[in-house]
């Protein structure tokens, strides 16, 4: 994590941060790189380091619920899978967790056979862990309703779009013809969200759910299709193994996440040419 900015967040946002109040300003600030919807930010003060996201504009995070990410991103705290999380303040749109040193993986962490061994395996232990009581699972259709709605809001041609709608729809039918049990994923294995320090934390939990663990999977497959070869690899770390089915469900769940990827940026252009119009 490196500063890119000389900027500071909002003096509201800070006064959530332990240590920092009104007359006690903040010993360190720095932006973090790695998210491009919430703004991420290291601070310092007499009480520690910590970590204050800000919340990013609501249109651009379909299927978010910030009552499941924060359990579910307690639970895998707990277990040493994520950093501690400190406080929530809806209210406010901001989040404080702890700071942990470490490197943000790149992109060619996800061609090392080792690096994807090693994610395969803290996979498993995120998937073995009991998922809280009460958690809806995960409906890439309904987010990708969100993101349609949205394209179509803002005026632009929607037939894209719906096509990929019905292509996730036919995806997630046939992922679920061979699950048998539904466990915590984190939804969103960007190499943004993967701290590579003294373990390898997961970051950033506001797309987790509660769903078939071949989508943690395929969810990175679909992010860096470079890192498909290692596909057995990672499949094998995880603890998923292998049976007559999961080749085409593991495909039908890359679809799901390359469709939801292009939804999202689809939402992103025409909401950016909705603003830009005259």
């Amino acid at each position: 994590m490196r500063p890119v900015t000389p900027e500071v967040p909002p003096e509201a946002a800070l006064a959530w941060v332990p240590g920092v109040r009104s007359g006690t300003p903040p010993l360190h600030v720095e932006r973090l790189l790695g998210g491009s919807v919430n703004d991420t930010w290291r601070v310092d003060s007499t009480l520690g380091r910590f970590v204050l996201r800000i919340d990013g504009p609501a249109w651009r995070r379909p299927g978010v619920d910030r009552a499941r990410e924060q359990e579910l991103h307690s639970t895998a705290a707990a277990a040493g899978l994520a950093p501690r999380l400190l406080l929530r303040a809806d209210s406010a749109g901001v989040q404080v967790c702890e700071f942990l040193e470490g490197r943000i993986w790149n992109e060619a962490d996800f061609l090392q056979p080792a690096q994807i061994g090693r994610l395969g395996e803290r996979l498993a232990r995120l998937h073995a862990l009991q998922a809280p009581a009460g958690i809806a699972p995960f409906d890439p259709g309904a987010s990708a309703r969100d993101y349609l709605q949205i394209i179509s809001a803002a005026g632009a041609d929607t037939g894209a779009a719906a096509k990929l709608l019905a292509e996730i729809d036919a995806a997630v039918q046939c992922v679920g013809e061979g699950t048998t049990a539904l466990a915590i994923i984190h939804g969103d294995l960007a190499h943004g969200n993967l701290l590579d320090g003294a373990a390898l934390w997961l970051l950033d939990w506001e797309y987790a759910q509660l769903a078939d663990p071949l989508y943690d999977v395929a969810c990175a497959l679909a992010y860096y299709p470079a890192a498909r070869p290692l596909a057995a690899r990672m499949l094998a770390a995880a603890g998923l193994g292998e049976d007559g089915g999961l080749a085409a469900r593991l495909a039908a769940a890359i679809r799901v996440y390359a469709a939801l990827s292009a939804l999202w940026h689809q939402a992103r252009l025409a909401e950016a040419a909705l603003k830009s119009a005259p």
